[in-house]
């Protein structure tokens, strides 16, 4: 709930033991600074191991997969459904290259 008795976005509440920030309000880390939980800054992520290259992307992805199989190399009903789960683990490690870069920038966590 935002406290009306006071004007600017960023403040401590009263008593000096809360800081808030209002609406529009924001908290601005200059570079090399960070942020630290009693004084210690989060470890670093865990090394990303290469990034999946996909070298037979033929074909219309199949994201239904269905039950698990043991009767083709594959594991999976078709090299179609095997090269959809491909895409969708590089997709996942992606997205997570991005988010560890956004933590590192921000000064959350350590850089590998």
């Amino acid at each position: 709930m935002t406290d009306t008795t006071v004007n600017t976005k960023v403040y401590f509440k009263q008593g000096g033991d809360e800081l808030v920030v209002a609406s529009g309000g924001s908290i601005n880390i200059e570079p090399g600074g960070t942020i630290t939980v009693a004084g210690t800054q989060g470890a670093a992520l865990t090394t990303q191991l290469s990034t999946i290259t996909i070298a037979d992307a033929a074909g219309t992805p199949d994201y239904a997969l269905q039950a698990v199989i043991n009767t083709n190399a594959y594991g999976l009903a078709s090299a179609a459904e095997m090269i959809t789960l491909l895409y969708v683990i590089k997709n996942l490690q992606t997205r997570l290259a991005e988010v560890e870069a956004l933590l590192e920038g921000a000064g959350i966590v350590a850089a590998n």
